[in-house]
């Protein structure tokens, strides 16, 4: 498999579960290991340019313009906890990092579609049945718009293969 490993992180334990698992994958592999937090977008301002595809159902795609200070900030701070998070993994050659804007799912998707990966692998927030399906989560979502295999790291996993 020599291809590209996908892995969506948002800091959260489950999230670094599945990027221990996913940077274990593209060592053994040989594989390239893209790192990615999305930052989710708000419901932006739709400028009168864009009326056309707020109408249809279509969110406007997010401009510069569009982002308010508070998103500005939380772009920096992706890219700070990715910088954190791929400091303390070990891949031949270094991680790539991405920070990106939009519907989590959505977007690791379409970045596996683009760089041709052969694997996403995400955490999962072990919500329960009942939240989730109110919820709705990202590896739900992924599963079904993913261009790939989706591996969806439950929770204890990398502690029993520690353990083993």
């Amino acid at each position: 498999m020599n291809g590209s490993i996908v892995c969506g992180v948002d800091g959260s334990s489950d999230s670094r579960r599945a990027l221990d698992v996913a940077a274990q994958y593209a060592r053994q592999l040989g594989s390239r290991l893209i790192v990615v937090n999305v930052v989710p977008v708000r419901d932006p301002v739709v400028p009168s340019s864009s009326y056309r595809y707020a109408a249809m159902g279509r969110p406007a795609t997010p401009t510069p313009h569009m982002l308010d200070t508070s998103t500005e900030a939380e772009m920096e701070a992706s890219q700070a906890l990715l910088e954190q998070l791929v400091a303390g993994i070990e891949v031949r050659g270094v991680a790539e990092r991405r920070t990106m804007l939009g519907i989590p799912a959505e977007q690791l998707a379409e970045l596996a579609d683009d760089v041709g990966a052969e694997l996403i692998v995400v955490g999962s927030r072990g919500r329960g049945a009942f939240r989730a399906a109110f919820l709705g989560s990202v590896s739900n979502s992924l599963v079904g718009i993913a261009p790939c295999p989706v591996l969806v790291v439950p929770r204890g996993v990398v502690e029993t293969a520690a353990a083993a």
